[in-house]
Formats: C-alpha cells, structure tokens, sequence
C-alpha cells in the first residue's frame, strides 16, 4: 500500500474480534507502539489494527489509522453486552450513537454514527440498531446494566471503545460506523457469558467487512456537503 493511499480503517479491541481478516494481510508497520496491519480486500485498501481494550487505547488507535491514510471511514467491529432483555447472546447491533457513561461533562458526551454507511452494513448483515454506551470498565453487575438501560430508550449494549473512536473520527471528518455482537446479556452471570461465547461472537461483525466493502464499491460517491 503506498503512502498517500486513501484507505479504509477497522479496528477492534480484542484479537479475537478481527476475524478472518488476517487472510487479507499484507504487510505490518509499527507506529507509536501500535501494530497497523495493511490489508487488501478485493482490491481496497485497508488498514487494521487491535487497538486494547478501553477508550484511551481506542482513541489511541483510531488517531493512528487515520494519520496513517484510514481517511476513507472508521469501521468498529467487536462484542458487547445487551443491557435490554430483547438482546440476547448472539444478537448483532448497528450503533446509531456512542455515548460517553463515564464522562462527567455532559458537552461530548455523544456522537452520531455515519447514516450511509449504517445502512450499508445493515443491507449486508442485518440487526438492531441502538444506543452504544462506552464506560471506562466493564459493566457485568445486573444492577450497574439496569440503571444504564433505564436511562436510554429502546435498544442499548454497554462496550468499551465506540464513543472514543467516534469523538476521534468525527473531530477529523472521517466518517464511522459500528457494529458488535452480543457475547453478555442482562444477566447476573455477563463476565462468564462473556468469556464463553466470545471465540464464536468475536470474529462476527469483523468477518462481515469484505462483504460491507463491496457493498460500497457499488454505491455511488457520497456528495460533499
């Protein structure tokens, strides 16, 4: 991939949550102590990485992609854990807003995924949309998911990345979108569930790339605003 190349950029928490996306590499570069992996789907260009887990690591990693040439769009792909009843292990949600839970400002506490590319992921690999709420630890008590879940209508999943990406990307003009699976549900038992069923939820949002970017290819060119 040369340097200058417009490229798409996909990050994850966990290695778990790249999925096959390892079969598309080419090369690897370090920048700032953080592996980017360049990869080439289908003729796109990609860039890659496994940022950690939590939102200094992500927002870490996000900069780092678009520095890199990952102007094209931010795709966040990994795992959550449900906070409504209706989502349960296995579920996919399309994040329509991050929000900050752990911030105590109430300025930028929020940011709004990008519409089109929604709605691409969506017509390629269907699930709910809703709220993703970012905390700086994990939130596996019953009673901590309650209380977040009351405070959001409709839809909602507790993860630990998404708002940092999204505050990241946004700030940069470079559109995102996200999308995870659900490993945890509103259970007494989330931390096991979590361990459990992430090797078969993990890899599920980020194998749907190849699939999302060809989807895009075909779409014509999103107009200037």
């Amino acid at each position: 991939m040369n340097r200058g190349t417009s490229a798409w950029g996909v990050l994850c928490a966990l290695p778990q949550e790249f999925g096959s996306l390892g079969e598309h590499e080419q090369r690897r570069r370090t920048r700032a102590g953080l592996e980017i992996r360049e990869l080439m789907i289908g003729g796109v260009p990609v860039l890659g990485c496994v940022s950690g887990v939590g939102k200094v690591l992500a927002a870490r990693a996000a900069s780092l992609l678009i520095t890199e040439g990952a102007t094209r769009g931010l795709l966040v792909v990994g795992t959550c854990g449900g906070l409504v009843r209706s989502l349960k292990v296995g579920a996919l949600v399309h994040c329509t807003r991050a929000h900050q839970t752990d911030l105590g400002p109430r300025e930028g506490r929020e940011v709004s995924s990008d519409p089109r590319l929604r709605a691409a992921w969506q017509r390629v690999l269907p699930g709910s949309e809703g709220w993703f709420l970012t905390a700086d630890r994990p939130v596996l008590s019953l009673l901590r998911r309650l209380r977040l879940a009351r405070a959001f209508a409709g839809p909602c999943v507790a993860e630990m990345e998404t708002a940092a990406v999204g505050a990241v990307a946004q700030a940069a003009g470079v559109p995102w979108a996200a999308l995870r699976a659900v490993t945890d549900a509103a259970t007494p038992w989330g931390g096991a569930s979590f361990h459990l069923h992430l090797p078969s939820q993990g890899p599920r949002a980020a194998d749907s790339i190849p699939a999302l970017l060809r989807e895009l290819e075909r779409e014509p060119p999103a107009p200037y605003p």
